[in-house]
């Protein structure tokens, strides 16, 4: 059960430190790569550009994508703006840089990638609560040392971001099925403000 929780653990921490600092803006989802692995040495594209235009190339190896683990194939740029031409992606948090929309990457919706992730509090003033309202007094605890928080539903109601999660009572990071399950609603966002950490590889 420890070695589980430890291999869990780096991976996700491995994951998250793409995740350094809150990003300047959230955007409207991911430019992905579609072939990760050709970064697993530590490069970077060739093709990451300053200007729309796509014609002054960005002269830095330091390059970093929000979610940074090629080997586990995850190489994910925040995407600000996106159109046939080009995605506008933020770069090692706030950096503006260009690259263009021509296959090396496809475009995910912040709903896709959530969808498809655990996700921890990064304050636990952000109370789980028994349904989508800040109103709702009816809170959830979760007494869990490492929070594994499973997204079942991701939602926008009255201009706030909700999250669906589920978790085990036991605080087991893979429960069985048959495993008590609680379930609640957490806030992921304040306008441009991260609220959780994403957890892809759990």
């Amino acid at each position: 059960m420890k070695i589980w929780i430890i291999l869990i653990l780096s991976l996700s921490i491995s994951v998250i430190y793409g995740q350094n600092k809150q990003p300047k803006k959230l955007g409207i989802g991911f430019a992905v790569a579609e072939n990760p692995y050709l970064y697993e040495n530590m490069s970077h594209p060739k093709d990451i550009f300053s200007n729309s235009e796509l014609t002054n190339e960005i002269q830095t190896t330091k390059i970093f994508p929000f979610f940074y683990k090629p080997d586990y194939g995850l190489y994910h740029f925040i995407c600000l703006e996106k159109n046939s031409k080009y995605f506008k992606i933020l770069i090692n948090d706030s950096e503006i840089g260009f690259i263009p929309n021509n296959g090396k990457y496809i475009f995910k919706t912040w709903e896709t990638i959530l969808m498809s992730a655990s996700v921890e509090r990064i304050n636990k003033q952000n109370l789980i609560r028994n349904s989508p309202k800040k109103t709702d007094e009816n809170t959830i605890t979760n007494n869990c040392k490492y929070e594994t928080l499973k997204v079942t539903d991701v939602i926008q109601k009255n201009g706030e971001y909700w999250l669906e999660i589920t978790f085990a009572s036991n605080c087991e990071p893979y429960p069985k099925e048959n495993a008590e399950q609680k379930t609640g609603w957490i806030e992921w966002r304040n306008l441009e403000k991260l609220l959780v950490r994403i957890q892809l590889l759990c």
